[in-house]
C-alpha cells in the first residue's frame, strides 16, 4: 500500500538526533499495516568508517520497525564524484529521495516522503494503510504540528504507542495543534514533511528535481509540479494529525547561512511539470546500492566468522605493561584482530582489503577472515620489496590496513632491543612497511587533490614512538590506548609542516636510527680533534653498544652499571689524545654520590667520583622550598670568564638556578661558550690504548648504587671531544661553578 521515504546520515544533524530518528521511525512503523507497506531509508555519504545511522541505533528500534525497514546506503564515493563540486552540503535531499522512489516497491499505490522527525498518529482507531486504502487518487499534504524538544524527547523511543498516546493527549491540551498555511500551491508551511503522493504520479514527473543541489524548497518545487500535475493539493488534517520534533537546540548545516536554492526558478516561475533532462538517470539509476535488512542475520554472521577465525588460537591472554607500550613494536595479533575486523564491518561487501605489513601472523589471520566474511571480498598484501606494486595497490584497493609491529610470539625478547641477524630482519621490513606507507599517503594526497573520495586506513601500533609523530603529522586519526593498539585515519590533504609537527618527526627519525644502530654494520663513531660531536645530532648510533637509553633531543643516558661506547680517534696527533666527555645531567638521589670508571679496550683511564647534589625540589610537609643557591660564588667565576675572553661589559642577567650550583642564562651568545653542559670528564688516552684510532670505551658506575628509579639512569652524556692533548679554553656557562672531573689512574 504504502512506500514511507526517508534519508539522512550517519552525523550530528540537529538535536539530539539517535533518540528522535528512533522515536520517529518506530512510531511510523506502528501506522502502517499493510503487507506490502514498507520504510525506504536511505543512507546518503555518512563516512565509510561508520555504519549507516539505522544500524547505529538498531537496539533502539522496535521489531516491527525492523522487519518493515530497507535500508540503502549511497556511498561517499558517489556523492564525491557526482555532487560535492557543486554543493556544501554533505546530502543531497532530492537524490536521497529519488534513490528511496525508485527503489519502492511497485505493488504500493502510495509514496509518503517524510522527514524522520515526523510522529503520524491517526485521529481514528485507524492505521495510515487503512486511510490511504480509502483514498480517491490525488497528492496530499498535512499540516506541521510542533514539539518541544523537552516534550518529544521525554517520550520512550522503544514503545512508540505510549509515546503516541501521550502525544495525541497533550498535543490539543498544550495548544501544539496549531495550522500554518502557506502558499496556495503548498497549502501547508514545510510540506515535505508529509508529502503523499501516487507512486505513478511521482513517475510521470520524474521524481524531485536533482538540480536542486544547495538546500531548501525541495518540498515546496515537488508541491507546485504536482499541483501542475493534479490540479489540487488535498488535505488529510481530518485523519491524521502530524507532530514534528523540533530540534533548534542546536544549529544544523542549513542554518546561518544564505547559500539556497532559488526560490524564483525552483517555485516561483515553474510552468512544467515534467523533468526530461533527468528522465533516465533520476534516483542513481544504474548505480547499485548496497541494501541492509535490519531483520536478517548480518551481525550474528560477522561474529561468527571473527569467532571462527580466532578457533585455532588457543593461547592464554597476554599480560601487557602499559608502560612499555610506547616503545614496543610487538602485539597479539589475535586481540588486535577483533578491533581490526571493524573496519571490515562498515566497507563495501566487494572492497578489496590491502595489507601493509611484515607481521605474517595477522596477514595470516585477516585472509581467513576476510575469506568467511564474504567472498566478494578481495584481499591482498603489498610487496615489501618491489614499490613498483605500490601504483596498482593504490588503484585498487578501498581499506588499507597498516601493521607497523610484528606479533609478540615471534621473538622472546623486545624487537626494538633485539640482537641478531632475524630481528634485524624484522626491524628492516616493518621499516620497508613504514616507507610504503609514506609512498601510499602521498598516492592519496594526489587522489584528493583530483577531488576522489578519501579512502579509510587502519593503522596497528602505530603510536609507538617510531612512527607516532609521522602519522599525526600525514593522517587525520583517532587516538587509541595499549588496550586495541588500533587506530583508524584518513589521510590529511596537506601535511602539517609546523615546527612542533617537523621536532617530532625529527626526533622519531632519531629513534628508529637508534634501533636499527646494529642492523647495518658495525660502524665507530668518528671524532676529529678539536670538533665536538653532539650525541643528539648523530646520523649514526651504530657505535653505541649495550648500557644506554634511547637518545632524548639533548643526548643520551647511561642505563645500569656499564655503558659502551666505540669511537674512532683521529690519527694526526702524534701524541697521547685527550678526550673529554661532556655531561649535563646526573641522576643520583639527594645526599647520594656516584662512582663512575672509564675503561678504553680493557685499561682503565681514570676513575672519580661526583659529588652529592641538591634535589631539584624539596618538599617539606608537602611545601615546596624555594630556597635557591647563593649568587656570590657563580658571579665571582663569571667575572673570570668574562676577562679570560676579553669582555669588559657584561650586560644586565636575569638568572635562574634549576639545581645545586647550575645556571641558566642568555650570556651564551655573549661569550660563545657551549650552552648546556655541565661536568667536563676530560681523560688522556695513552698511545698503545689508541693504537689504530679504534677504542672501545667503557663507561662503568660503582655499584651497589641507589638508583633514583628503576629506569636505573646514571650520566647523561651530551657530547664528545678529542682535544690532542690541549686543554679547552673555556667550559660551559650555565653552570655557575664549573665541575672539571679530574681523572685518577
Amino acid at each position: 500500500m504504502i512506500s514511507v521515504l526517508v534519508y539522512g546520515r550517519n552525523d550530528a544533524h540537529g538535536y539530539n538526533p539517535h533518540r528522535r530518528v528512533a522515536l520517529s521511525l518506530n512510531c511510523i512503523a506502528e501506522v502502517l499495516t499493510d503487507p506490502d507497506d514498507e520504510i525506504v531509508y536511505v543512507d546518503y555519504n555518512s563516512p565509510d568508517q561508520l555504519p549507516t545511522l539505522v544500524e547505529a541505533l538498531a537496539d533502539t528500534l522496535t521489531e516491527r520497525c525492523r522487519s518493515l525497514l530497507r535500508v540503502l546506503r549511497v556511498r561517499p564515493s558517489v556523492h564525491t564524484r557526482r555532487f560535492a563540486s557543486r554543493t556544501h552540503l554533505g546530502i543531497v535531499e532530492p537524490v536521497a529521495r529519488n534513490a528511496a522512489a525508485r527503489r519502492s516497491n511497485p505493488a504500493n499505490r502510495w509514496l509518503l516522503s517524510t522527514t524522520t522527525d515526523m510522529i503520524l498518529i491517526p485521529r481514528e482507531d485507524r492505521s495510515l494503510s487503512e486511510i490511504c486504502a480509502e483514498l480517491p487518487d490525488g497528492f496530499y499534504g498535512l499540516p506541521r504540528f510542533e514539539l518541544p524538544e523537552w516534550l518529544w524527547e521525554s517520550q520512550p523511543r522503544s514503545d512508540p504507542r505510549a509515546a503516541m498516546a501521550e502525544i495525541e493527549r497533550l498535543g490539543p491540551a498544550l495548544h501544539l495543534d496549531e495550522t500554518i498555511v502557506s502558499h496556495d500551491a503548498m497549502r501547508f508551511d514545510a510540506p515535505g514533511d508529509f508529502q503523499l503522493v501516487l507512486r505513478r504520479d511521482f513517475f510521470a514527473i520524474d521524481g524531485f528535481d536533482e538540480e536542486m543541489v544547495l538546500g531548501w524548497h525541495v518540498d515546496a518545487n515537488l508541491s507546485k509540479r504536482l499541483l501542475l500535475h493534479r490540479g489540487a493539493i488535498e488535505s488529510l488534517e481530518d485523519d491524521v494529525a502530524g507532530y514534528h520534533c523540533n530540534h533548534h537546540r542546536t544549529p544544523t548545516v542549513y542554518h546561518g547561512t544564505e547559500v539556497a536554492n532559488d526560490l524564483g526558478h525552483f517555485f516561483h516561475r515553474v510552468d512544467r511539470v515534467e523533468l526530461p533532462a533527468q528522465r533516465e538517470t533520476w534516483g542513481l539509476a544504474g548505480v547499485t546500492l548496497e541494501e541492509t535488512s535490519l531483520h536478517d542475520e548480518r551481525d550474528s554472521a560477522f561474529t561468527s566468522a571473527v569467532r571462527a577465525t580466532l578457533a585455532s588460537d588457543s593461547s592464554s591472554p597476554a599480560c601487557v605493561d602499559a608502560r612499555d607500550t610506547k616503545y614496543s613494536l610487538e602485539y597479539d595479533s589475535s586481540h588486535a584482530l577483533p578491533f581490526i575486523a571493524d573496519a571490515l564491518r562498515v566497507s563495501r561487501s566487494d572492497a578489496t582489503i590491502a595489507y601493509i605489513g611484515a607481521n605474517a601472523a595477522l596477514e595470516e589471520l585477516l585472509a581467513t577472515l576476510i575469506g568467511e566474511l564474504d567472498s566478494r571480498r578481495s584481499f591482498t598484501a603489498a610487496e615489501l620489496e618491489n614499490h613498483a606494486s605500490i601504483a596498482q595497490l593504490d588503484r585498487d584497493t578501498e581499506v588499507f590496513i597498516v601493521d607497523l609491529g610484528i606479533d609478540s610470539s615471534l621473538l622472546g625478547s623486545p624487537l626494538a632491543t633485539a640482537k641478531g641477524e632475524e630481528p634485524a630482519r624484522l626491524r628492516g621490513r616493518l621499516v620497508r612497511a613504514f616507507v610504503i606507507l609514506g609512498l601510499v599517503v602521498e598516492l592519496e594526497r594526489a587522489r584528493l587533490r583530483r577531488g576522489e573520495q578519501e579512502r579509510a586506513f587502519v593503522l596497528i601500533n602505530s603510536a609507538a614512538v617510531f612512527w607516532n609523530a609521522y602519522v599525526q603529522a600525514h593522517m587525520h586519526c583517532s587516538s587509541t590506548t595499549s588496550h586495541s593498539r588500533i587506530r583508524h585515519a584518513v589521510v590529511r590533504p596537506n601535511a602539517d609542516r609546523g615546527a612542533t609537527a617537523v621536532a617530532a618527526e625529527r626526533r622519531a627519525d632519531q629513534l628508529l636510527r637508534w634501533i636499527r644502530r646494529r642492523d647495518s654494520g658495525f660502524r665507530r663513531i668518528p671524532i676529529r680533534p678539536g670538533e665536538t660531536v653532539e650525541i643528539a645530532s648523530l646520523g649514526s648510533y651504530s657505535g653505541f653498544g649495550d648500557g644506554w637509553t634511547m637518545p632524548d633531543r639533548e643526548g643520551v643516558w647511561t642505563q645500569g652499571p656499564k655503558a659502551e661506547l666505540s669511537l674512532s680517534l683521529s690519527q694526526s696527533v702524534p701524541e697521547a689524545s685527550t678526550l673529554t666527555l661532556w655531561f649535563d645531567r646526573v641522576d643520583q638521589r639527594p645526599g647520594e654520590s656516584l662512582a663512575v670508571s672509564l675503561l678504553a679496550n680493557g685499561a682503565c683511564l681514570g676513575s672519580c667520583e661526583i659529588p652529592p647534589t641538591a634535589s631539584r625540589s624539596r618538599r617539606r610537609d608537602g611545601v615546596r622550598d624555594t630556597s635557591r643557591t647563593p649568587i656570590r660564588r657563580p658571579l665571582a667565576w663569571l667575572r673570570a670568564q668574562a676577562q679570560v675572553h676579553g669582555v669588559t661589559r657584561i650586560r644586565p642577567l636575569r638568572w635562574l638556578f634549576i639545581r645545586g650550583l647550575e645556571l641558566r642564562s642568555g650570556a651564551g651568545s655573549v661569550l660563545g661558550l657551549s650552552p648546556r653542559a655541565k661536568y667536563s670528564w676530560r681523560v688522556a688516552i695513552p698511545p698503545d690504548v689508541s693504537a689504530g684510532g679504534e677504542v672501545d670505551l667503557e663507561l662503568v658506575i660503582h655499584e651497589p648504587v641507589d638508583w633514583l628509579d628503576d629506569r636505573r639512569r646514571g650520566l647523561h652524556l651530551r657530547s664528545l671531544t678529542q682535544d690532542g692533548g690541549r686543554p679547552r679554553m673555556h667550559v660551559p656557562l650555565d653552570e655557575a661553578m664549573p665541575t672539571e672531573v679530574e681523572s685518577t689512574r
